[in-house]
């Protein structure tokens, strides 16, 4: 089996848009040290509900996500899917 691939980022505008706010109020809180390791400190549920969302498009058009990480400037995520042969 062949697969392709692809890296997709979501900015921080992208995120909000979505519903995921990048506060400590009510949100996904991540932090990212100068040596460029973040990590997540909380997530809410509702925030959860709004990041699942957003991965089930490209779920739905047939994409496996096989990684997923913070960045300071946002989620970078990576995906595959099986190519017809």
């Amino acid at each position: 089996m062949k697969f392709e691939y692809t890296i997709r980022t979501y900015s921080l505008d992208q995120l909000r848009d979505a519903g995921i706010d990048i506060d400590e109020e009510n949100n996904i809180v991540y932090a990212c040290r100068p040596d460029g390791e973040c990590e997540v400190h909380a997530v809410g549920i509702e925030q959860l509900d709004n990041l699942s969302g957003m991965l089930n498009e490209m779920g739905g058009e047939g994409w496996e996500l096989v990684e997923l990480f913070f960045h300071h400037s946002g989620i970078v995520t990576f995906w595959k899917r099986a190519i017809k042969a």
